[in-house]
């Protein structure tokens, strides 16, 4: 059977090998080199797909403990803010809410409109505009309790308009109630 290698250029190949595996440094280059290959086919490729396997999951671990951090820190923000957030708030709580403020400091409504509701995380934020009339100090009573007011809330925007009889004052007024309440 013939197998198509020509004897005499096997022969002369093994004797070229021989005679450079003869030299002791061309030796030592060889068995370095034929050893590093058998180290890499014999460990790296077979734990190469492993390791890959592991870095994904490393990855994913991290990802998730970011996430678990990220939500723990939101939770103790919430918890923060807990207390200044009426449990029962709805909408019409908070207008009486505010209503209360008004005759504390003995000023007259004449005008409240309320805005769009906005979801801001696990609350809603109910934005109402207001007009309301006095004299100087009642009204600056007023801003003031808003502004020291145990209930977490701001004010947008104050203008102060002048009238023969008192103050004209436009509020604007933020404040947050619960997400499941402001459908009341």
């Amino acid at each position: 059977m013939d197998v198509g290698i020509d004897k005499a250029k096997l022969q002369q190949y093994k004797a070229t090998v021989a005679k450079h595996l003869r030299d002791p440094v061309k030796l030592r280059l060889t068995v370095v080199a034929v050893l590093s290959a058998a180290a890499i086919a014999g460990i790296y490729l077979p734990l190469s797909s492993r390791i890959e396997q592991t870095q994904r999951q490393l990855t994913a671990e991290r990802t998730r403990y970011q996430s678990l951090s990220d939500v723990e820190k939101l939770r103790s923000q919430v918890g923060a803010f807990r207390g200044r957030i009426s449990e029962h708030s709805d909408t019409n709580e908070w207008v009486q809410y505010l209503l209360d403020g008004l005759r504390e400091f003995q000023v007259k409504l004449r005008d409240m409109a309320s805005k769009k509701l906005r979801p801001v995380g696990p609350y809603v934020a109910v934005t109402l505009s207001m007009e309301i009339e006095g004299t100087y100090p009642r009204l600056k009573g007023f801003v003031e309790w808003l502004e020291s007011s145990e209930r977490l809330l701001r004010v947008d925007s104050v203008r102060l308009e002048k009238r023969k009889e008192a103050l004209l004052m436009k509020i604007a007024v933020v404040g947050l109630i619960q997400k499941n309440a402001s459908a009341t």
